[in-house]
């Protein structure tokens, strides 16, 4: 009968030697050669005709080495679940381990042996600690802004004559001037305001339609390269790839369009908020804004004490890992590991990531937090409802079903997982530690997410390689 054993290297290392007797490989591999030979259709033999002796000899090399691994597979799956084994990442071979002779015609007991990371032993510190805990007074002009930004986005672009200004779209037509003051490429220019540059924008602003301007077209819009500029702006076709063309330009304005305010109509309603919302007036509207900043703000401020407190936990837990065994592991695990970055800056973000995810996990057992499909359905409904500014026109059942299309990608799935742990486990934290209340305006508030931000480029709360 097949074994595994354990043998300790240290606190946070273990060998497992999985040796695979032949009398358990013998009929596994027998049972997969009949399979092979009953579904086989060779050259020269009929369908489940080929002798068994013939199978053997053109499949018995790949029959024995599926057998092997799903048997060894088993075996320390099997053990590591029966004996409770905490351990990080995965198994992974021994710089010992020695090469094996998968012989079909001579089968002889095989010895595996593995390197296994421990999880480390530790307690949970630094919930005494005092946090600061934000509050953001509702901030009506805000709300004003964010009424006037729907006005917009439900009204009209109109033609216009005169004065060009914030947000306006006009088109001008142009012509390359050369060195010698002769003209050159010639075409329609479209412009959005709020997308040129602002030395662009001095040039244009104020503005009337049949006012002539010169300018440098390669710093009319920000952060555009000379392939987009020659595409998009300067509308060069294929035909005319080789043209040279300069950055002196003049060109006469030919239109103005400008977006006009819509009102809160019933029909513009429910193209804003979908034809079964409860919406019905221009109070409505404010109330569900002023409703949905509120909920942001008191999410933000919940996220930055949930920061906070994992800050601090990180902090105060100094937890010991097997770094040799991780790295290895890293590497292995990589599809390709020469590009996998062992530098003790990138291990100890990796490390950062570990460990909270251990400190939460141990949160979670001790206060019996468990992540439902539901929480989870909620959590993507949420970030897709940050991701198009408020609901998008949909309803909750159109939201339901973009939400749980949206799960099937795996980094989406990942990302509303982690919203949804973090948002139950904050639930529980915030009953265990002490706060002090601080009120802060939005602007405020913004800033301390902001910085949270840039320190999260660094090293990420939930790093996912773990569950890989």
């Amino acid at each position: 009968m097949s074994t595994v054993v354990r043998e300790n290297v240290d606190a946070l290392n273990a060998k497992i030697t999985v040796t695979l007797k032949s009398e358990d490989i013998n009929p596994k591999l027998d049972t997969a050669l009949k399979k092979i030979k009953k579904e086989a259709s060779l050259k020269g033999f009929r369908k489940g005709k080929t002798p068994l002796s013939f199978v053997k000899k053109m499949y018995g090399q790949g029959a024995m080495s599926d057998v092997v691994n799903k048997l060894l597979q088993e075996e320390l799956n099997n053990y590591l679940k029966e004996e409770k084994i905490q351990f990080l990442g995965q198994p992974i071979p021994s710089d010992d381990q020695e090469q094996l002779d998968l012989n079909v015609n001579e089968i002889k007991d095989l010895e595996f042996k593995f390197d296994l990371g421990l999880t480390p032993e530790f307690e949970v510190k630094g919930l005494d600690h005092l946090f600061t805990h934000y509050a953001v007074a509702l901030d009506e002009k805000a709300v004003d802004k964010e009424m006037d930004t729907m006005r917009k986005q439900l009204g009209d672009r109109k033609e216009v004559d005169k004065n060009i200004e914030e947000g306006d779209f006009f088109k001008v037509d142009a012509e390359e001037v050369k060195e010698d003051g002769s003209t050159g490429w010639a075409t329609t220019i479209s412009l959005l305001v709020q997308s040129m540059t602002p030395e662009a924008q001095k040039l244009f602003l104020g503005k009337d339609k049949g006012d002539e301007v010169s300018f440098d077209v390669s710093q009319l819009e920000k952060g555009k390269d000379e392939q987009y500029l020659r595409k998009y702006i300067l509308n060069v076709t294929e035909a005319d790839e080789e043209t040279v063309i300069g950055n002196n330009f003049k060109g006469k304005i030919v239109e103005i369009l400008r977006v006009f305010p819509g009102e809160f109509t019933e029909d513009n309603i429910k193209k804003a908020f979908g034809e079964n919302s409860e919406i019905k007036d221009e109070a409505g509207v404010r109330e569900y804004i002023s409703g949905e900043m509120s909920k942001w703000s008191n999410k933000q401020s919940d996220s930055i004490l949930m920061r906070q407190i994992h800050d601090k936990l990180i902090e105060s837990n100094e937890i010991e890992f097997p770094k040799e065994f991780l790295q290895r592991w890293l590497k292995q695990g990589a599809e390709d590991p020469s590009q996998v970055d062992n530098s003790d800056e990138a291990y100890e973000g990796f490390i950062k990531g570990l460990k909270w995810r251990l400190i939460g996990n141990k949160l979670a057992d001790k206060h019996e937090v468990k992540v439902e499909e539901e929480d989870i359905l909620e959590a993507a409904k949420a970030n897709l409802r940050q991701m198009f500014g408020g609901g998008g026109g949909l309803d909750d059942a159109m939201m339901t079903q973009y939400a749980k299309q949206m799960m099937e990608q795996e980094e989406f799935f990942n990302r509303s997982y982690a919203s949804a742990f973090n948002d139950k486990i904050l639930h529980v934290l915030k009953e265990q530690v002490s706060t002090e209340k601080k009120e802060v305006d939005k602007e405020e508030l913004d800033q301390i997410m902001e910085s949270f931000r840039k320190a999260d480029e660094v090293a990420a709360i939930a790093e996912s390689s773990e569950e890989e």
